[in-house]
């Protein structure tokens, strides 16, 4: 699946409160159960990358729902997958992703250590896996149509590729916004680290 580009920190605000702010409004919908993980890219190198990431960590370290897994691509990427560890076990147990996942090449045996563990190790190994989609929480029938499924015409464009009948997309879309919404207007009077370890 496609990732947004403003999910990269360079494209964002210098000042390291308005940089907070932005990274808790992007993962609002990991923090409220809307969205079971969110995936985010630094340089490897970049003296400024290294200070951002290190205080993610330091904020994310105090919360009791938003785990991280920190990893490098073979180009050299630091990507810190954050997730929700309720919200993506039920996920990718719901009968049709973890067929689908299966399908991909992961265990039989269902564990979302394990899981984790398989599509980190894609990605450290320069791939960019399509099933990623599923783990970010997007509808499988747009995953799939992503792939190509010749059934699953795109549909339109509207945070992802769409596919098919929109209506479940639009649904988990509109969950996504009133999550961002929400979250902006607690931004206005509370902390960022507040928020989160109040989710």
């Amino acid at each position: 699946m496609e990732t947004n580009k403003s999910h990269c920190y360079c494209l964002n605000k210098t000042n390291q409160d308005t940089f907070m702010k932005w990274i808790v409004e992007l993962l609002a919908p990991v923090l409220l159960g809307a969205k079971p993980s969110e995936i985010m890219s630094f340089p490897e190198n970049d003296k400024m990358g290294i200070e951002r990431r290190e205080k993610i960590k330091k904020v994310f370290d105090n919360s009791s729902k938003v785990y991280y897994r920190e990893f490098q691509t073979d180009k050299g990427c630091k990507k810190i997958l954050f997730y929700n560890l309720e919200v993506l076990d039920s996920t990718l147990k719901e009968f049709k992703n973890i067929k689908f996942l299966k399908e991909q090449g992961y265990p039989y045996e269902y564990n979302i250590n394990t899981y984790l563990d398989c599509l980190i190790k894609k990605m450290e190994n320069g791939v960019m896996p399509h099933e990623i989609g599923v783990f970010l929480g997007y509808p499988l029938k747009d995953v799939i149509g992503f792939i190509g499924h010749p059934s699953l015409k795109l549909t339109k464009v509207k945070g992802w590729r769409i596919y098919g009948d929109p209506r479940l997309s639009d649904e988990k879309y509109m969950k996504i916004l009133a999550a961002k919404e929400k979250v902006k207007r607690l931004l206005e009077i509370n902390h960022p680290q507040e928020i989160i370890q109040s989710a």
